[in-house]
C-alpha cells in the first residue's frame, strides 16, 4: 500500500513541530512505500531540505517551501494530484500529539480491510472535549456519542488535520477542497462533497490532541474568527438558496447580539 502523509508548517522549525517528532518516532519511516511531505508555507526558509533529510533520516521525504503562504486548499489538491497513483494519503497539521502504536501497520490494516470506505478519521480532542468528527449544518455540532469504527450520518464533518483519504475515490468523483476558501470552512466544504457521495465514515482508533479552545482569545479575536467561518459557511452553500437564507439568518442573530 503506497500512502502519503503530508504535514504543512508554518513559521515552525520542523523539530518543534509534534506532527513531525511523531512522524520521525514512528514505524512510518519503516516503509519504504510511504512518502512522507514536508510542505513549508513559512514566509522565510527557517527549515531547509538539508534539515528535514537530517531529520527524518528517511530517504521518501520531499520538502518544498512556498514563502507566499500558499492557500491549504491549493496545498492538499496539489499533493493529490502529484501522487494520484498511491493509495491514500493523510493530512497533518504540524502540532497535532497523537497517541498510538504501530501507526503504519494500522493504516495498512484498514485500508485492506474496509475496502468499501473512503473516509478515515481520528478522533480529535482539545481538552476533555471530542471536537472532531462533529456534525455541521449551518453550524458546528458535536456528536453525543460516536464509535469507533463505521458510522453513517448525512450531516457529518470533521477537521482536515489527521483525515486520511483513499485517493482513487477522490479522483475517480473529482472531488477538490476548495481554493476559494482561505483557511476556514475547508474542511466542511470539503466533507460536505464527500457526504453526498457517501455519507458512511471510519472513525479510527487513533486520538489526535489539539488546543482548539477559544479560551486565550480576546473578544476581537473571537469575533473575527466566527465572521470568517460564515463567510465561508456562506460560499458553502451559495447554490443552495434555503441554506444559504438560514445562513444570513444565523449571521443576523450573533449581530443582534453582539456575537459578531
Amino acid at each position: 500500500m503506497k500512502k502519503i502523509f503530508l504535514v504543512v508548517l508554518y513559521k515552525t522549525l520542523i523539530q518543534d513541530s509534534k506532527t513531525c517528532q511523531f512522524i520521525k518516532s514512528s514505524d512510518l519511516l519503516c516503509d519504504e512505500d510511504n512518502t512522507v511531505y514536508i510542505w513549508d508555507n513559512s514566509p522565510t526558509n527557517i527549515n531547509t531540505e538539508s534539515q528535514v533529510f537530517s531529520f527524518f533520516k528517511f530517504s521518501n521525504v520531499i520538502f518544498k517551501h512556498t514563502p507566499e503562504n500558499v492557500s491549504l486548499a491549493k496545498v492538499y489538491n496539489t499533493v493529490i494530484r502529484e501522487y494520484s497513483s498511491y493509495d491514500a494519503i493523510q493530512i497533518f497539521d504540524q502540532d497535532s500529539y497523537i497517541e498510538i502504536n504501530n501507526y503504519n501497520d494500522y493504516f495498512t490494516q484498514l485500508l485492506i480491510q474496509q475496502d468499501d470506505i473512503n473516509v478515515f478519521l481520528p478522533k480529535i480532542y482539545s481538552g476533555d472535549s471530542l471536537y472532531s468528527p462533529g456534525l455541521f449544518f449551518i453550524k458546528g455540532f458535536h456528536f453525543r456519542k460516536l464509535s469507533d469504527g463505521i458510522n453513517k450520518h448525512r450531516l457529518y464533518t470533521a477537521i482536515t488535520s489527521g483525515m486520511f483519504l483513499r485517493l482513487k475515490w477522490i479522483l475517480e468523483n473529482n472531488l477538490s477542497f476548495n481554493e476559494e476558501l482561505q483557511l476556514y470552512c475547508i474542511d466542511t466544504d470539503f466533507i460536505c462533497k464527500c457526504r453526498v457521495l457517501d455519507s458512511s465514515f471510519f472513525v479510527m482508533g487513533v486520538d489526535f490532541y489539539h488546543d482548539l479552545s477559544e479560551e486565550n482569545l480576546s473578544i476581537n479575536e473571537k469575533k473575527e474568527r466566527r465572521r470568517l467561518q460564515i463567510d465561508g459557511t456562506k460560499k458553502i452553500y451559495k447554490d443552495n438558496i434555503f441554506c444559504f437564507v438560514l445562513v444570513k439568518l444565523y449571521e443576523f442573530l450573533l449581530k443582534v447580539f453582539r456575537r459578531l
